[in-house]
């Protein structure tokens, strides 16, 4: 039997402290009153993405890496870096397809609006992980346990290799980069964040999973996780163990559950202004 939301709450508050974070539960009403905004803006940056975002490449040994790049107009002083992971159909050689499919057109592109740029100017990085690859070597996303690979995934070792490359090249600012993804890309943020925890000021995993016993890893980095309850494609106890464990190992981690949510919820986390506040707030 799936655990509930219930005895979910009742584990971890059980034992604890006041003072320790517990899950926030966002009613239906809540985010399905976003539903509107939420398409007008998917079909918004369907149309813009494209163009807004500069395609480009860089060869790590012998590979190429394709990603997407936004630079603001304007920028007197260093900006942070937010890092976009994006989910399986998202995947490709085409270096387009992470702006478009799925939840990837909202995910990539709200960073890069006139209006958040306004209120959060910054860069905005979209890599493309390649056909019959993942951000990951996680064998199985439905499994109980996916232990961290001794090495990382080639595509997140582009990455790591990638990000390298933008510090040395561009008005960077090293104590404000940002590592945010959901599913695959929510597996790859923690995949990254536990190798390379120092490199990050903040990360937001969505619908995704942390490898096991890593939690004490990520006890320096903020992190908002969320999750959908009836997410059937990735699991919700992911993101509960993930964020039970964090607490545990005394993180300073956050944790919103949409109450009868499915997959696709990284919508309503990517307009939410909130998010956005709460991601720039942090810092090195």
């Amino acid at each position: 039997m799936k655990p509930s939301l219930l005895s979910f709450l009742l584990l971890t508050t059980i034992g604890c402290s006041a003072k320790e974070p517990q899950p926030e539960i966002i009613p239906p009403a809540q985010y399905e009153a976003q539903g509107a905004a939420v398409e007008k803006m998917r079909e918004r940056l369907l149309r813009e993405n494209p163009d807004r975002f500069e395609a480009r490449t860089l060869d790590h040994g012998g590979r190429t890496v394709r990603y997407r790049w936004f630079a603001p107009e304007k920028a007197d002083k260093p900006l942070p870096l937010v890092i976009v992971l994006h989910g399986s159909s998202g995947k490709g050689s085409d270096n387009r397809s992470q702006l478009l499919a799925g939840t990837g057109a909202l995910g990539a592109g709200v960073w890069a609006t006139p209006e958040r740029q306004k209120d959060h100017p910054c860069f905005v990085m979209v890599p493309q992980c390649p056909p019959g690859e993942m951000w990951t070597l996680t064998a199985s996303w439905t499994s109980p346990v996916h232990p961290l690979s001794p090495q990382p995934a080639p595509a997140l070792a582009d990455l790591m290799a990638l990000l390298d490359d933008r510090l040395k090249t561009e008005e960077i600012d090293p104590e404000r980069v940002y590592l945010v993804g959901a599913s695959m890309g929510g597996y790859g943020t923690f995949d990254w964040l536990v190798r390379q925890p120092e490199r990050f000021a903040a990360g937001i995993p969505i619908c995704g999973g942390m490898p096991e016993g890593q939690a004490a890893k990520l006890k320096d980095v903020p992190l908002w996780i969320f999750h959908g309850e009836n997410d059937n494609i990735v699991p919700v106890e992911e993101s509960r163990r993930a964020f039970s464990q964090i607490s545990a190992a005394g993180g300073p981690v956050r944790y919103s559950e949409f109450k009868d949510g499915g997959h696709q919820i990284s919508v309503h986390a990517w307009i939410d202004p909130k998010v956005a506040a709460w991601l720039f707030s942090q810092h090195r």
